[in-house]
């Protein structure tokens, strides 16, 4: 008879490799739904470093798999701030009010909203943002994604905003994520946060997530670049909504 924590791992992996084909074509925050699948592996303090290390296996996937699509531009000016803070992330050396925080990533998400439906229905030339805003936004996402939460809603929200496609979007915030979850893998394990043996059961979901990924990749290359459009529009809708449900504490 087969062990139930066999089944249990079964399980997680198969909705984990689903989780990446769908991601690649409706983004979807990753901690809001893998993090708590991965708490079926462990307890919750090591599920968000098992969290680290499966979207930092992902997003290295995807720089593979979309490496022609990397926006080198945006990474220079984001990924510097990302690993500072996603370092303090991780060590959790920085305390920020959670409400106040809520709040800055809701204003920020809100404003790439409204400037991506401008650009669309008035098919504006994409409009520079300044660098303190540019700054703010690798700040936040490589704090975010330091201490295990999500990050890349806020700079794909941000990418989005200056006018890059889905596959843009996957590359480009890849690159950047990838870096920015090392480097809070790497400190977890030197500051005894996590193990080798905590993390060694996620690389036999690895094959899966490529497949998924490399699968994703070739659906969303069929979708139309209108199409596409729409997507991105909605997912920073619902992005914005459910940020308003949390604010409200509804």
């Amino acid at each position: 008879m087969i062990e139930a924590s066999i089944l249990t791992n079964i399980f997680v992996y198969l909705v984990l490799t689903i989780l990446t084909f769908v991601n690649i074509i409706i983004p979807i925050s990753g901690s809001a739904v893998v993090t708590p699948f991965l708490a079926l592996l462990a307890d919750p303090h090591r599920a968000i470093a098992l969290a680290s290390f499966y979207f930092m296996l992902g997003g290295m996937i995807r720089v593979l798999i979309f490496r022609k699509e990397i926006q080198f531009n945006h990474v220079k000016a984001l990924l510097p701030i990302s690993l500072i803070t996603a370092a303090i992330g991780a060590l959790s050396l920085l305390p920020i009010n959670p409400e106040i925080l809520l709040w800055i990533i809701f204003l920020f998400t809100a404003y790439f909203l409204y400037k991506a439906i401008k650009q669309h229905f008035k098919s504006e030339k994409i409009s520079s943002v300044n660098r303190l805003t540019v700054a703010a936004v690798g700040l936040l996402s490589g704090f975010l994604q330091g201490t295990g939460l999500s990050g890349s809603d806020l700079r794909n929200n941000y990418l989005y905003s200056q006018k890059l496609s889905l596959v843009q979007v996957h590359g480009t915030t890849a690159l950047i994520g990838a870096a920015n979850f090392l480097t809070a893998t790497i400190i977890r394990l030197l500051t005894s946060q996590t193990t080798v043996a905590d993390l060694t059961p996620l690389i036999y979901v690895l094959p899966f997530m490529v497949f998924a990924t490399w699968l994703g990749r070739h659906t969303l290359y069929r979708i139309d670049r209108k199409y596409a459009d729409w997507i991105i529009i909605l997912v920073m809708a619902a992005i914005t909504f459910f940020l308003i449900l949390k604010i409200l504490k509804i």
